[in-house]
């Protein structure tokens, strides 16, 4: 199957676009959990058995285990095999380089980690970044305009336009966005935008009505769901899938904070009934639209 393809049918066997984002720290630890590598790892996976039956896909963010060496490395194998093989995970690794060496990243997260999708820096330009984009059954999610604050100082840049393309004169993530829709074997690619830039989502999608886009923001960093479940879902069908998996909305702390949070006494103190009930409440914001 297609990574689209199955990420659409998780989906409808969740009735939700949640995507699990997996970016544990050490401030983000409830009590009881030892402030180190271990103590990371067990409530990975305390998180991890809590939230996965009700996302729709998991993005584990490898930076968060490249940081302890190669013990964290060894540390997301392991999570990473607990994660159903009917649940998508994208490896949140932002890589692209010359051609060489993004073919040794896509052995390193396809074949290794075990990744269904990536996410893709495309300043290098298509060749560069084809070796990620390029296996039927996997997935290269492009770096559009991205949630962070600082975001617009580059990506908002306006760029000449291209009469050999047809492209006019447009903000650097709208040129992204154009040019994606053209690049990849057609089912492989997609764009991450940021839920803190609707009108920019909104512009975005009108330039690729058809590619699927990762959604991160709506959590901590603010970002509105109405507007994402308005502006976001393709209005053409996406090659390899049908529209609902044209749009995944990714949380991470959102969901993860809610382990610190103080519920009272009884069972629902536990931080593992806590971050279910925190998955429940956002799969239930983001459900999959008709």
């Amino acid at each position: 199957m297609t990574y689209l393809a199955r990420l659409d049918a998780r989906m409808r066997a969740v009735g939700s676009v949640l995507c699990l984002g997996l970016d544990p720290t050490i401030d983000g630890l409830p009590d009881g959990f030892s402030r180190d590598l271990a103590g990371l790892e067990r409530f990975a996976a305390l998180l991890l058995e809590a939230a996965v039956p009700y996302a729709a896909a998991v993005k584990p963010n490898l930076a968060f285990f490249e940081a302890y060496g190669s013990a964290g490395m060894a540390a997301l194998e392991r999570l990473r095999a607990r994660i159903p093989g009917d649940v998508p995970i994208i490896a949140d690794a932002k890589r692209g380089d010359i051609g060489t060496t993004a073919a040794r990243q896509a052995v390193a997260l396809f074949d290794e980690l075990g990744a269904d999708a990536v996410t893709v820096n495309p300043y290098l330009g298509a060749e560069a970044v084809a070796p990620l984009m390029e296996r039927e059954d996997r997935f290269a999610y492009l770096l559009c305009r991205t949630s962070n604050p600082g975001a617009g100082e580059l990506q908002d840049l306006v760029v000449a336009a291209h009469p050999a393309s047809g492209a006019p004169a447009e903000r650097l993530h709208e040129r992204v966005a154009r040019l994606a829709t053209g690049w990849g074997r057609g089912g492989t690619v997609g764009l991450v935008v940021g839920a803190t830039a609707p009108d920019e989502l909104a512009a975005i999608r009108a330039i690729a009505p058809g590619l699927p886009f990762l959604v991160p923001g709506v959590g901590a960093q603010g970002g509105d769901i109405d507007g994402v479940l308005a502006r976001g879902p393709a209005t053409a069908a996406p090659a390899g899938a049908i529209a609902a998996g044209a749009l995944l909305v990714n949380v991470s702390r959102g969901i993860a904070a809610a382990a610190l949070a103080s519920v009272g006494d009884g069972p629902r103190r536990d931080p593992g009934e806590r971050l279910a009930t925190a998955a429940a409440e956002w799969a239930t914001k983001l459900p999959v639209l008709p």
